[in-house]
């Protein structure tokens, strides 16, 4: 009795450890599926542009701090007037050893206008920064939608292939028995044969999309995929994206350009003003004087200044071209809002017909061609209809399932679109 205990404890022991061993793999299965937000991560972590954009940004908030200092100093030292027939310092009383100090001033507010164009430019990265964190984030979600629409095709034609097999034994049996006539056999077989090639390209379509998805993600693209669509965020309506659109960061970055273009002239304008220069010189001499005094050392100041008188063909034409620079960034500006607006309002009306499409094939057309595939099948096995009716209508219903992935993919991804435009966070 006590053998049959333990001998039942035992297999109830290992019943359980299968079962645990079991639940641990699909724990282990589902934790290695990869996620959207999993995708979006990696290719945000891993994208080398936006490091470089952050760089570039920083190296100009360095300059804008460099560039509002004054200029260096700069130090002269050296030998005045020595005489070349004995090289002695305190024979001639003009000969000196002059020690100088020499010191520029940039013209007007040249110094400050640099630094702030330099500040502004750097803003401009930041913006840009953030509009390429949302483009990534768009396109790893379209490659992503992509590689599911491929899944879910491969799915259905995966039963299309299993339905067309299953009929194509049946024409088989009824041809055996003399039910039915060769062409019917032939006919099930060539349409078990377009299923299966059908399945090569879907899964070419598949190995294209996660190639492009692993261009963001590296190898995790190889993987597999959690099951069913992501959830996203619904994007918000016509009125409100555009009327949020100014704020978007490709258009604050160009916005910002402007900005800078604008400081641009005004730092070309203090080409105007002078620039000016300070020469402080300490000439210490050697000697004596007639009257036996030793001879006095030297102090010179001198203030340099240039004049733009000449300004035709020079700060004109600098102020010009500035000028010039700051209305391409306005116009440019304003041709990607009208872009940008243009297509806000078509993926919008996009969205609406997907949607009401979407909302046909689920109460409509999906449910009324299972049932006519259904009603075909039971009419052909009861000698009521004819083998083409019974194809039109299975090749219809998966023809209509096919479709009806393709159009929940697009859908998603006019989303995807809409919610680029809206600035949402990626």
């Amino acid at each position: 009795m006590f053998k049959f205990i333990a001998g039942r404890s035992r297999g109830q022991f290992l019943r359980l450890l299968m079962l645990l061993c079991g639940m641990a793999a699909a724990v282990a299965s589902q934790a290695a599926e990869l996620t959207l937000e999993d995708a979006e991560v990696l290719a945000l972590r891993e994208d080398p542009l936006l490091r470089s954009v952050e760089s570039k940004s920083e190296s100009l908030r360095e300059l804008a701090v460099a560039g509002e200092q004054w200029p260096d100093p700069m130090l002269r030292m050296g030998l005045m007037s020595l005489p070349t027939d004995s090289w002695r310092l305190g024979r001639e009383p003009m000969t000196q050893v002059q020690v100088g100090l020499s010191q520029k001033f940039p013209r007007g507010q040249s110094r400050a206008l640099k630094a702030e164009q330099l500040l502004e430019k750097s803003q401009v990265l930041d913006e840009t920064f953030n509009d390429q964190r949302l483009r990534i984030v768009m396109a790893v979600r379209e490659d992503y939608l992509e590689v599911l629409k491929q899944i879910g095709r491969a799915e259905i034609n995966a039963a299309a292939i299993a339905a067309f097999s299953e009929l194509s034994d049946i024409t088989q049996d009824y041809y055996s028995t003399g039910r039915v006539q060769q062409q019917d056999v032939l006919r099930a077989a060539v349409e078990l044969a377009k299923a299966e090639d059908r399945a090569a390209r879907i899964a070419q379509e598949e190995e294209r999309a996660r190639a492009r998805l692993a261009s963001w993600i590296g190898a995790a693209a190889m993987g597999e995929f959690e099951q069913g669509w992501p959830r996203l965020e619904s994007p918000a309506g016509l009125d409100e994206i555009a009327r949020r659109l100014a704020e978007h960061p490709r258009i604050a970055a160009m916005q910002q350009q402007v900005t800078a273009a604008e400081t641009g002239v005004e730092l070309a304008r203090q080409r105007y003003k002078p620039e000016f220069g300070v020469d402080l010189v300490y000439g210490g001499r050697g000697g004596e004087n007639p009257d036996g005094t030793s001879r006095s050392d030297l102090f010179s100041v001198m203030v340099m200044m240039d004049l733009p008188l000449f300004h035709k063909n020079r700060q004109d034409r600098v102020v010009a071209a500035s000028v010039a620079e700051s209305s391409a960034a306005l116009f440019d500006r304003d041709d990607t809002y009208r872009r940008m607006r243009s297509e806000v309002q078509f993926h919008s009306a996009t969205l609406q017909r997907q949607q009401q499409r979407l909302r046909l094939f689920e109460t409509s057309l999906l449910p009324d061609a299972g049932f006519n595939a259904e009603a075909a099948f039971e009419a052909y096995q009861s000698a009521l209809d004819s083998l083409t009716t019974l194809m039109r209508a299975r090749i219809t219903e998966f023809e209509l399932q096919l479709e009806h992935v393709e159009l929940q993919a697009e859908l998603m991804k006019t989303r995807v679109r809409l919610l680029y435009l809206e600035g949402e966070p990626g």
